[in-house]
């Protein structure tokens, strides 16, 4: 029995035996190829065999297209160069807004007048005239006058205790006006305070402000724990003594509030202060909280709280 084999002929598929082409021979003719197969080298074989020929002929069909384009590419580069940079010549130049040095000089600032009026008016008056027994005129005063900006700039900057010689009213002034006004605050503060002083106009009088000597009682007072953190916190608006200051703070001599009230409920009062809009504030004037020292703690606030019941145990109570 014959087994059956694939010829190729010029596309055309015809089955024939082995034995006519002497076991798997070829026979070529003219104008005509005939190729033999046996059953296993059909169909996808010769297809491949094929294709590898093409490879062989040309391994990357694209290569010529990629250096065809890469120089074309070198040779029109220096054309789009001379393009880009006459367009860039064309155009003219913007020039660019840089902040200049010293710039943030320009930048909003408070100014020194505002300044005075949220720091240093509820001593020394909104006009600075001074108020009576407290802070002393800045207006046409004679220290001013006669003071350099320098030694203006130190006296803000430590503020001057109650027991200094020069403090003739015996009322301590905060450093920095008890709110930590920075150095360019000051500054400005001294600035607006050279602009109340008028030449033509006499000196302020001062005799207001000249305390008498302290009484026996007060010298009492003087001794107590708490009194000289009271001084320098309280006493600004609440007298050197605890007895009060009209129009500022009330006296705790006769205080109903403070004989009524737990050290802690003082404690949290003091810390938190009484802003205008509280109800209980009667006097209209802000109390700072911790008397505007933030740096005030615990234990000195508990000294504060003994002195002021001192001062209230010290005096008649009124019904």
């Amino acid at each position: 029995m014959h087994s059956s084999v694939t010829i190729t002929r010029f596309g055309t598929r015809f089955f024939a035996d082995k034995n006519d082409f002497n076991n798997r021979g070829s026979y070529c003719g003219t104008r005509r190829s005939i190729y033999l197969l046996n059953d296993s080298n059909t169909g996808p074989q010769s297809q491949n065999y094929d294709k590898e020929k093409r490879m062989q002929r040309n391994p990357d069909p694209y290569k010529g297209m990629s250096i065809g384009a890469g120089i074309l590419f070198i040779a029109t580069l220096p054309a789009l160069l001379a393009v880009v940079l006459a367009n860039m010549d064309a155009q003219p130049r913007q020039q660019t807004n840089l902040m200049p040095i010293g710039a943030f000089a320009q930048l909003p600032i408070v100014p020194g007048d505002e300044i005075f009026a949220n720091t240093c008016a509820v001593c020394h008056g909104p006009q600075g005239d001074g108020v009576p027994k407290l802070g002393k005129p800045v207006r046409n005063s004679a220290f001013v006058q006669a003071s350099t900006d320098q030694e203006l700039f130190n006296l803000i900057a430590n503020g001057r205790e109650a027991t200094d010689p020069l403090n003739t009213s015996r009322m301590p002034m905060p450093a920095r006006g008890a709110k930590s006004l920075s150095d360019d605050d000051i500054t400005r503060v001294i600035a607006h305070v050279r602009d109340l002083q008028d030449l033509s106009q006499p000196h302020a009088s001062v005799e207001a402000w000249i305390a008498p000597p302290p009484t026996e009682d007060e010298l009492a007072l003087a001794d107590l724990p708490g009194h000289d953190l009271f001084v320098s916190a309280c006493s600004s608006c609440h007298g050197p003594n605890g007895e009060g200051m009209e129009g500022l703070g009330k006296p705790f001599t006769t205080s109903a509030f403070v004989q009524n009230s737990t050290d802690k409920e003082l404690a949290t009062m003091i810390k938190m202060g009484r802003p205008i809009w509280d109800a209980a504030n009667t006097t209209g004037i802000d109390m700072p909280p911790k008397g505007g020292n933030p740096a005030l703690s615990d234990d000195e606030l508990a000294e504060i709280i003994q002195f002021i019941r001192s001062v209230g145990e010290m005096s008649p109570t009124q019904p």
